[in-house]
């Protein structure tokens, strides 16, 4: 009987031991680090890729979800996480239980808080503006392209016809076809960055796009000449910029823990609290007056260091503005100049050639297809030159605290008007 068992056993183990080889279940993977790797020498080759399997395949155009500037501005600054995560931290602030003696304290940690918020919205508005004229710039480069690439299309085929023709080509038509290829190559790219940028700037909304949308940027894009008067728009900013108004608030506090807070999202390794010997009220009570005294030192020049820092970065954003436009007006004049060549290209090709003339060779269709492109390359870089200029002027009010109040988030004049 004890034999008997013995053999069922024995059998019941082989056929589990069978199952579990062919489920690999009874094998331990080896680690990582017990993997050995064997080198094995190799002439080194080009790597050239097979792209045998790839054809160019007509791909359905994006849809476009209209998106007005202001209307994008104003999502971001009311979308902006570290804003809200600052305006719930001043709700708690304001929700935690205090003395009388701390009251003022926590009131002013809760306004600094407050300001930064509009700070953050003030940033994120900028932010969305900047990529939306992005966008445009990018979608309108596109166009460019497109009108690009039927010239040189048509290039081709009258090179073909002419070669079926049995006559002298005036251009090489594989290095026409190189230049389309050239340029399908920038536009495929170019449909990458618009579609990264519409991400981007979907994010900064707080909205999700359908696959295949975008944001159809509805812009202004009529060119402002006038330069802002930097001692004006430096004045502006000091009594609007948010982050300014807080560290007036927090330096003319008195409380020791709004000061800590205000110093802590100043700078790493600031605002810091040690603790002391809390035995004798007297004593703590002074080194609370004493830390004050110190605290508010340190937010006075931090106030100082700040408002240098706005009125360099206000005179910066003006003098971009300046050199966008002084670049506008040469562009303009680049692209008046080439259209001009266009023209008379076109009249000389139209004109009968004048026996015993200069001139050995007709002008031909080719001639007015390049002068064509030469017109579209100054075209686009017209309009980058334009949005270029919106970026500056978008900087401009980001440095003057402007967004966030044309958004609706006009508590900031309180604060500023409280603490000059």
């Amino acid at each position: 009987m004890r034999a008997c068992l013995s053999i069922m056993m024995a059998l019941a183990l082989a056929v589990l031991a069978t199952a579990c080889a062919g489920k690999r279940c009874c094998q331990r993977p080896s680690p990582a680090s017990q993997v050995a790797f064997d080198c094995q020498p190799v002439t080194r080759q080009p790597l050239l890729a097979d792209i045998s399997r790839v054809s160019h395949q007509a791909l359905a155009g994006p849809n476009y979800c209209n998106l007005p500037e202001k209307e994008a501005q104003c999502l971001a600054a009311m979308n902006a996480p570290n804003a809200r995560l600052l305006e719930q931290e001043a709700d708690a602030v304001d929700a935690q239980p205090t003395g009388h003696h701390r009251r003022d304290s926590s009131a002013a940690t809760e306004e600094t808080l407050q300001l930064q918020a509009a700070h953050e919205r003030n940033r994120n508005a900028s932010a969305a503006l900047q990529l939306l004229y992005r966008i445009a710039g990018s979608e309108t480069a596109a166009d460019n392209l497109r009108q690009q690439l039927d010239e040189v299309r048509a290039t081709l085929a009258d090179l073909s016809r002419l070669q079926r023709a049995g006559l002298d080509l005036p251009l090489s038509p594989p290095e026409i076809a190189a230049q389309r290829a050239a340029v399908e190559h920038k536009l495929g790219e170019l449909e990458l960055t618009i579609d990264a940028l519409n991400e981007q700037l979907a994010n900064l909304l707080g909205v999700e796009l359908a696959p295949g949308t975008r944001f159809w940027p509805d812009i202004g894009l009529q060119v402002d000449p006038n330069v802002p008067v930097v001692e004006e728009a430096q004045m502006t900013a000091l009594a609007q910029r948010a982050d300014l108004a807080a560290l007036r608030v927090a330096a003319g506090s008195g409380g020791v823990q709004s000061m800590r807070t205000m110093l802590g999202q100043t700078g790493a390794g600031l605002g810091l609290a040690t603790g002391g010997c809390k035995l004798l009220s007297l004593l703590h009570f002074r080194a609370t007056r004493d830390e004050a005294t110190v605290r508010e030192e340190q937010l006075q020049g931090a106030v100082i260091d700040k408002e240098r820092a706005i009125r360099n970065e206000v005179a910066q954003a003006v003098a971009t503005i300046q050199a966008r436009l002084n670049l506008i007006v040469l562009a303009q004049q680049r692209l008046e100049h080439t259209r001009d060549h266009r023209e008379a290209v076109r009249r000389k090709m139209e004109a009968p050639l004048v026996s015993g003339s200069a001139d050995v060779r007709p002008t031909t269709a080719f001639d007015v297809r390049k002068a064509t492109l030469t017109a579209l390359f100054a075209q686009q870089d017209l309009f980058q030159d334009v949005i270029e200029w919106k970026v500056a002027v978008a900087k401009l009010k980001e440095a003057e605290g402007e967004l966030a109040i044309e958004c609706g988030y006009l508590d900031v004049f309180e604060y500023a008007q409280c603490c000059p």
